[in-house]
């Protein structure tokens, strides 16, 4: 593989961590929901309550966001994994603000709007200028008054992508100096005092990288065992094997209820696998780049960022103008699953107007 050369796989496991985010979020605004239809069976279809079996594996999606997290430690370190590689920090912390900030503004600024005329319109509860004022300066994880902008709450995961980036410079050095397993170790103590400080009643911990830094450095950890090589090595039936225990973990974890760290570590282990075994047949994956789904899932990973930010207002809004000519959210799943289609299709005009002349235009800037 040439140094420079993209990874093909990567935007694939973006395309399904965005994807499995969707079919989390999209039940909220714009399906009637399970226990509805199980608790009145009398007032749907039959085609109807069997379709309704397509959302069994979405409420444990939510989880998918990890997936988000690995990559995002996998794409900022792998660059330095070169051999005497030295990051000029300056213009790393400037190409981060770049790429991240304006965009976010943007569609902070287009969910304000959706949210006003909701409100306007329907009477939405959601609409909340001092919380739109929190989440615009990235404060709204932190006290005084946590609280995302219910909106669009997916946007709690910026605030802490930035303090990963900020961290990654210290990780970087602590990894030349002491290794990967010497900061892992250390993040999982900072882990261990955070479910510590949750456990005290500061919820808002586990909102940032005291807790959840872990997943974000096996990410780079990651980026480091595919630069060197290693994953080639890994034999498919350990590693599968690891990837069906961990599944199982993590869903009996969800259903039964146990603690949210736990939850959250069963679920790191089973993307951490599902990132290595993509990672470890990249090239046989990559020979069906001309397949449809693979297009498919490629193009949303490439759109995802756009797609990340916005999605939520637009379910909402969507929700309401379903509600507003049927008088009640869709009963019918794969009524529900049709709003992606707009949703993607608004998602990728906010890339090609937003997302994508930011990007290029900061490159040149910072050139």
């Amino acid at each position: 593989m040439k140094i420079n050369s993209r990874i093909e796989v990567i935007d694939l496991l973006r395309g399904l961590s965005c994807l499995g985010v969707l079919f989390y979020h999209v039940r909220i605004d714009l399906w009637v929901g399970w226990w509805r239809i199980t608790n009145y069976p009398n007032e749907y279809s039959f085609f109807t309550k069997a379709v309704a079996w397509l959302s069994t594996p979405t409420p444990f999606l939510g989880y998918a966001i990890l997936l988000f997290f690995l990559i995002s430690g996998f794409c900022i370190h792998y660059p330095n994994t070169l051999p005497n590689a030295k990051p000029r920090w300056k213009i790393y912390f400037k190409r981060r603000f770049w790429r991240i900030y304006p965009t976010y503004l943007i569609a902070i600024l287009l969910t304000s709007v959706i949210s006003y005329f909701c409100h306007i319109k329907w009477g939405d509860v959601d609409w909340d200028f001092e919380r739109i004022l929190r989440v615009a300066t990235v404060s709204q994880n932190y006290p005084p008054k946590n609280g995302q902008f219910l909106t669009n709450p997916s946007l709690w995961t910026i605030p802490l992508e930035i303090e990963f980036y900020t961290l990654y410079p210290l990780a970087f050095l602590c990894i030349l100096k002491f290794g990967f397993f010497t900061l892992l170790i250390l993040s999982i103590g900072l882990s261990i005092f955070a479910i510590f400080l949750t456990g005290l009643g500061l919820q808002w911990v586990s909102y940032t990288s005291l807790f959840l830094w872990p997943s974000w450095l096996m990410g780079a950890w990651i980026a480091s065992l595919h630069r060197e090589s290693k994953l080639s090595k890994l034999k498919i039936l350990p590693v599968s094997s690891m990837l069906i225990v961990f599944l199982i973990t993590a869903l009996a974890s969800q259903l039964q209820k146990w603690e949210e760290w736990t939850q959250y570590a069963c679920w790191t282990g089973f993307y951490f696998t599902f990132f290595l075994i993509f990672l470890r047949f990249e090239k046989s994956i990559t020979k069906q780049k001309e397949n449809f789904i693979f297009k498919s899932l490629t193009w949303l990973g490439q759109i995802s960022f756009s797609l990340y930010l916005i999605h939520f207002p637009l379910f909402k809004l969507f929700g309401f103008i379903h509600c507003s000519y049927f008088q009640e959210k869709s009963a019918n799943f794969i009524i529900t699953l049709a709003y992606l289609v707009p949703v993607c299709f608004l998602a990728w005009i906010f890339y090609r107007l937003v997302e994508n002349p930011i990007h290029q235009w900061s490159k040149r800037l910072i050139k």
